[in-house]
């Protein structure tokens, strides 16, 4: 008899309650998978592995005055892109031309030039040159950052001194 009263006595979670605890945990657990899912979907058909091309930057110079990197003006660059990639990169009037970002790191100027080009098709490991003005006027010396963003968004950074 005293062991029928001791189970009577015993107390637990009343089984309404566990399974509104395993309903919960359950939708958790699918909103937990549903988030990794669309992340990895998401991420595997914006990016088409293989578009966008691979450049490096051959040869960088900037300089304060006109003869300087071979160029008239002040506050003058060159740039030698090379395509490294195995994706062809077309720069037409059509599209938009490569971007060059330019920090002056000394001085903490800053400025964005197209590179304008004619219409031309950069085969893998075929090169292109932009050469212009810098939109300020580097001193002798001063650390120059450098970052080329193509058409199709292949992209490279790069940093020089600056000539006198």
């Amino acid at each position: 008899m005293n062991l029928k009263m001791i189970q009577e006595k015993r107390k637990g979670i009343s089984p309404i309650i566990a399974t509104l605890l395993l309903i919960l945990i359950a939708i958790a657990a699918g909103v937990i998978v549903y988030a990794y899912v669309i992340g990895f979907i998401g991420n595997s058909t914006t990016n088409s592995g293989g578009a966008i091309s691979v450049v490096s930057v051959d040869n960088f110079c900037a300089g304060k005055t006109t003869g300087d990197c071979g160029v008239t003006g002040t506050g003058v660059f060159s740039v030698v892109i090379r395509n490294v990639g195995t994706v062809a990169i077309s720069i037409t009037t059509a599209t938009v031309e490569p971007q060059l970002y330019f920090t002056d790191v000394t001085s903490g100027a800053t400025a964005s030039v197209a590179c304008s080009q004619t219409t031309i098709t950069v085969s893998p490991g075929q090169t292109y040159t932009c050469a212009g003005t810098l939109g300020f006027t580097p001193s002798g010396g001063d650390s120059i950052n450098l970052k080329v963003i193509d058409p199709d968004s292949g992209a490279v950074t790069s940093s020089t001194k600056a000539l006198a």
